[in-house]
């Protein structure tokens, strides 16, 4: 009997069987991360095809099957808020493939007293990103833009919703939007600037949580839903994602490049919300087929 060939048939079998994560958007406010409602961002992504699992204790669960990672940051200076070693290094190894993304939000009513929380973070996920005090938050409806650097989350919009928000230092992020207070020190929305690892930072919540209901998908604003659909739809380096039907039979979003390295099957142009998938069939046998085989 060839040991060797029955115990890779089956390994195989086990990775085939084995369940995916359920979601593949993470909403994450362990470590005492402020949300100030999440219902209507998870709305408008499910109603693209998203599934969207909220983790509001804990540290980051295993990252596999996710393509968009959603972090609301704490706010304190309590040690225990920290992302440990090893949640770090998973971040670290999840960013590495293009199709991931990290949304790091922050926010004025909780934010601050926890910014060596998030620049902790993102230090140690290679994102220079640093938050700086100094704007307020206040109101809704602050919708006129401008815009600032060109990029692919950006582009063809007028602008991005949000409240007078507490923003980025320019200098330690690509500006993607900029407050319409000229006197803002800073955007509202920024990115690393690279396309891997791939990270956008939301200087204050109110642009994607439920309060000024920018995102609502009954109503909302249509710029700022364009664009948190796009943070789930394309990479920062602006290449589409489209549903790719996994080994297991569950549906994410993935470009073609990372879908075919995952034994997928990519579906040009289309969402998880309008296709189907199946789980890859496998043969079925006996131990006594595979003991006469080998």
């Amino acid at each position: 009997m060839n040991t060797k060939k029955l115990f890779l048939a089956l390994g195989l079998a086990f990775i085939l069987t084995t369940p995916a994560m359920a979601g593949d958007v993470l909403w994450f406010t362990g470590h005492n991360g402020y949300d100030e409602g999440h219902v209507d961002i998870v709305n408008l992504l499910t109603g693209v095809g998203a599934t969207v699992d909220v983790v509001t204790a804990g540290n980051l669960p295993a990252l596999g099957g996710y393509s968009l990672v959603m972090i609301c940051m704490p706010g304190f200076f309590d040690p225990g808020d920290f992302f440990t070693a090893a949640e770090k290094a998973d971040l670290n190894t999840w960013l590495a493939i293009g199709s991931h993304r990290v949304v790091m939000i922050g926010d004025w009513d909780a934010f601050y007293q926890g910014q060596a929380v998030m620049n902790d973070l993102l230090a140690a996920i290679g994102n220079p990103i640093q938050f700086v005090p100094g704007a307020y938050d206040s109101g809704c409806g602050h919708c006129s833009g401008p815009l600032g650097a060109a990029d692919p989350l950006t582009a063809g919009l007028t602008h991005v919703c949000y409240a007078f928000t507490p923003t980025w230092n320019p200098s330690f992020g690509v500006p993607l939007t900029y407050p319409e207070d000229p006197n803002a020190p800073g955007p509202n929305i920024v990115s690393n600037g690279t396309n891997i690892p791939c990270i956008v930072g939301i200087g204050d919540q109110n642009t994607t949580t439920d309060p000024c209901g920018y995102t609502n998908p009954g109503g909302g604003d249509a710029d700022t839903k364009t664009f948190h659909i796009r943070l789930y739809t394309i990479t920062c380096a602006g290449e589409p994602e489209w549903a790719c039907c996994l080994p297991d039979g569950t549906c994410t979003v993935l470009t073609q490049g990372d879908c075919a390295a995952a034994g997928g099957s990519y579906h040009d142009g289309l969402l998880c919300n309008e296709i189907q998938c199946e789980p890859t069939a496998t043969v079925t046998t006996s131990w006594g087929k595979l003991k006469s085989t080998y």
